[in-house]
């Protein structure tokens, strides 16, 4: 019998229980297969073993953000009903710990942005998206974020030495 990604990754964690990369891919795929609590678990083992490592943090953020994110009920993905200001307080804590941890980590950007495009501070999720594109200029997921809150072409937010195109004249 094979065995499953999940299941080849706890065996490698219980041979070496301080291996790092494997736990996090492992709370990766748990985080991913909706148990937030589990990887969260996890996650805080790897900060135990590692304080400085920005993709615990990232994780942990990921893993409050996923139901506001994903739009799906607390009681569905946590088995119980969360208040949406916890979620966003303990989401942001940990991405902006994992951005000041990895300043060119734009998943935590990113996803700082899209938390708060959902609570309708739109000029934070602006300077989120600007500070990721300041990373990274080729994500055109977060262009197209860009362009859908602020109902502008992309090349009319961003600072020229941001963008690459060429500028129109008005």
């Amino acid at each position: 019998m094979e065995l499953s990604t999940r299941e080849t990754l706890e065996e490698a964690i219980k041979g070496n229980p301080d291996d790092i990369d494997a736990r996090l891919s492992l709370a990766e795929i748990i985080r991913k297969d909706r148990s937030p609590e589990e990887a969260l678990d996890i996650y805080d083992i790897v900060i135990h073993l590692d304080p400085d490592n920005p993709l615990a943090y990232l994780g942990k953020g990921l893993c409050w953000a996923m139901s506001l994110l994903d739009n799906i009920p607390t009681k569905e993905i946590w088995e119980r009903e969360l208040d949406e200001q916890e979620m966003i307080d303990n989401a942001m804590e940990f991405l902006e710990q994992a951005a000041e941890l990895d300043p060119e980590l734009t998943e935590a950007y990113n996803t700082m942005g899209r938390l708060f495009a959902i609570i309708a501070q739109e000029e934070d999720a602006v300077d989120m998206f600007k500070t990721s594109l300041q990373v990274d200029a080729t994500q055109l997921d977060v262009l197209e974020d860009l362009r859908e809150i602020t109902g502008k072409p992309v090349w009319k937010i961003l600072d020229k030495g941001t963008w690459m195109g060429e500028e129109e004249e008005e």
